[in-house]
């Protein structure tokens, strides 16, 4: 129950986090955006904050959570921060919660308890990371989600209209990829510096700590990126796809789990299809913060 409590704190300070950001990316002249995008962030101390927020307190809370229950409840676990969210954009723009809001809010509550009771979790501190089998997966999987985003990375180049949600995916696919190698991590780090890991165990650990900060480094400059061309709270639904159907193949086809219960996996679907209406109906909050034109 403690990692549950965790990741949802975790949620809802990420989005605390992006809506200091996106404040700050609105107030952003439209001159300024391509050429001194990035440079403006970086100034800024309430992005800064938002920053703080959304990268580094909120991976802190991760780690501590993915240590207690794994990372296939982890996103759907952290989604309850979409309501924070709406709730937040609805504040600052002073205006009120519309019925769709509150359903959207409802069913994520509801999505967020049928995630927890699926109990798909993983034992982190009990599995076996010198098996070779899962060395095998992990990379293979790497693989796969790497060339997927450079392929959208590509096409967003090409393709303007849709350049945002090309982005967005992208950055969703490497939040996904930094989720499963938190994993080695948590579970191999005093191993590692005990000095007691195996050549397997310790290789793993060694890609890991260059793989994480490099996917969600890449995966910020993204999506940050996909802010100026569209609309956070629309985008990060979208970016929800990646993030929420992922931890489905991890927990089956690298940690080649078996689920606890014929129940789990319906219920972690179940939650996942709901957080994804969840996150359709809150997005209709079209004002959060307000628009990029």
């Amino acid at each position: 129950m403690s990692g549950v409590i965790i990741a949802l704190a975790a949620g809802i300070i990420t989005n605390l986090g992006i809506i200091l950001q996106k404040k700050v990316i609105n107030g952003i002249p439209q001159g300024d955006r391509e050429r001194k995008f990035f440079r403006s962030l970086v100034r800024n101390p309430v992005w800064f904050a938002g920053f703080i927020l959304n990268q580094i307190i909120s991976a802190v809370l991760v780690i501590f959570a993915q240590a207690m229950i794994g990372p296939t409840l982890m996103p759907g676990l952290m989604a309850s921060g979409l309501v924070v969210l709406a709730i937040g954009s609805v504040r600052i723009n002073r205006e009120r919660l519309e019925a769709a809001d509150y359903a959207g809010i409802l069913i994520m509550i509801l999505a967020v308890s049928l995630v927890g009771l699926s109990t798909l979790t993983v034992n982190i501190s009990g599995f076996d990371f010198n098996a070779g089998w899962f060395f095998t997966n992990s990379i293979l999987f790497t693989s796969i989600w790497i060339a997927l985003v450079v392929l959208l990375l590509f096409l967003q180049k090409r393709a303007q209209r849709s350049k945002a949600i090309l982005l967005i995916l992208g950055s969703g696919l490497l939040f996904a990829l930094s989720n499963l190698w938190i994993s080695p991590i948590v579970g191999i780090i005093s191993k590692f510096f005990g000095g007691t890991s195996t050549l397997n165990e310790s290789i793993l650990f060694l890609i890991a700590c260059v793989l994480l900060p490099a996917a969600n480094v890449t995966a910020i400059a993204i999506q940050q990126t996909s802010y100026k061309y569209g609309q956070a709270s629309t985008l990060n639904t979208i970016q929800n796809f990646p993030t929420q159907l992922t931890p489905i193949l991890i927990y089956f086809f690298v940690f080649s789990l078996t689920p606890p219960s014929d129940l789990s996996t319906p219920l972690l679907i179940t939650g996942i299809i709901l957080i994804l209406a969840s996150s359709s109906l809150l997005a209709r909050r079209k004002a959060e913060l307000k628009e990029i034109k």
